[in-house]
């Protein structure tokens, strides 16, 4: 027991990995967070290269190691330093034949992230699909790619593919532009792309305007990670999909937390599921060749975007043609009559809502045109099988 007077001794720990994606920085703010909500911790982020972080790692005292993927030898140098050691996005071959590692570790589904992809565009009506690599050869590019096309070949369709890059390709986009220009090109109109990352998928809508491919119409385009900066870059903003670095920065904080104390860790390997898709204006548009109903989405989006109250009456307005040639379209066209697509329009606000924002439940339901949080409730629950306060808790990005 600590005596009256004596200081508590404050843990020191080291974070090992580069800043330069969203998806990191989040990372990094859930273990800060986490360090000061449950701590406090002196956390050192130890940037340079692997031998850099590992001299730094020697000349002082840390208590606990959390560090991004790397080779087996990096981290069993990174582990005899003798402090408790959580791993973040181990390579493939790190891992054994049942995804375990020797040390604790925290990562993405690769996989679920392009099946996610997949499914936002079947939902929107898309029949052509075509996947934009990243240009250094990380392994989960391959992982997203397989798990685009395994979900649409499911549904029945095939994607074209731009990736396996030479290494002038790979060290210069200039080398590199004329290719993907002359692929998409080559797509059919309208095309739904979906690339690894923000910056690929930057590079697509950049590339469309410079060679006059219109982008939603023409090209939809998706990225990963949702880097505000990225995304805001593009004319269209591009459309993302987050993929919960927040929460896995958390998770990993709280194994270190357990590994200190001498406490089991519950989970040794943790892979964690996207969250959501961040719609933009990249993927504004459905691939709807009716152009009444198109009218219709578009107007129903950016108004329930923009925290506009709107109705069936609203869109059919908007549409310029009777309820009955609208309700008969839209089920034609997606299966769907115009007041579920309100409904699935006014869910997906509203996860966005609980995602990104504090506002309170009874705000969220006015915004989204619910008088009675109470119906919201309901109808989310029903959508979701939780709760909003549970999905919020589990699917923020920041605290």
């Amino acid at each position: 027991m600590r005596k009256d007077g004596e200081s508590k001794r404050i843990p020191k720990i080291a974070v090992l990995f580069s800043l330069a994606l969203e998806g990191e920085r989040n990372m990094c703010r859930g273990i800060l967070d986490y360090a000061r909500s449950h701590g406090p911790w002196r956390c050192h982020l130890v940037e340079g290269r692997p031998e850099e972080q590992l001299l730094n790692l020697k000349k002082e005292q840390f208590d606990g190691i959390i560090a991004a993927g790397g080779t087996r030898e990096r981290n069993a140098s990174f582990a005899s330093v003798g402090a408790p050691f959580v791993l973040m996005e181990p390579r493939p071959e790190m891992l054994g034949p049942d995804g375990s590692s020797t040390f604790p570790f925290v990562t993405r589904d690769s996989r679920a992230i392009g099946a996610l992809a997949a499914s936002y565009y079947l939902k929107r009506g898309y029949k052509s699909f075509a996947y934009v690599g990243e240009t250094s050869g990380w392994f989960w590019n391959a992982e997203r790619r397989a798990g685009f096309e395994e979900t649409l070949a499911k549904a029945g369709f095939k994607c074209a593919a731009y990736d396996r890059f030479t290494k002038r390709e790979r060290r210069s986009w200039t080398v590199e532009r004329p290719r993907m220009e002359r692929f998409l090109l080559s797509l059919p109109r309208p095309t739904a792309v979906f690339a690894a990352m923000d910056g690929r998928a930057r590079h697509v809508v950049n590339l469309c305007a410079d060679i006059g491919l219109r982008v939603p119409e023409d090209i939809a385009v998706l990225g990963v990670d949702n880097d505000p900066l990225l995304c805001g870059s593009t004319v269209p903003p591009l459309s993302s999909i987050r993929t919960g670095g927040y929460r896995r920065g958390q998770t990993a904080a709280a194994m270190l937390d357990a590994l200190m104390q001498g406490r089991p860790v519950e989970k040794r390997s943790v892979v964690q599921e996207p969250i959501s898709v961040v719609t933009r204006g990249s993927t504004g548009y459905d691939a709807m060749s009716d152009l009444y109903v198109a009218r219709a989405v578009k107007f129903m989006r950016d108004r329930i975007g923009n925290g506009e109250v709107i109705d069936v009456a609203d869109i059919v307005r908007e549409a310029h043609c009777s309820r009955r040639y609208l309700e008969r379209h839209f089920r034609a066209g997606l299966g769907r009559s115009v007041h579920d697509e309100l409904m699935q329009a006014r869910l997906e606000r509203v996860k966005t809502l609980l995602e990104e924002t504090t506002l309170p439940i009874g705000e969220i339901s006015a915004e989204v045109g619910y008088s009675r949080p109470s119906r919201l409730a309901a109808m989310f629950r029903r959508e979701t099988g939780t709760t909003m306060r549970q999905w919020r808790q589990e699917h923020r990005e920041t605290a």
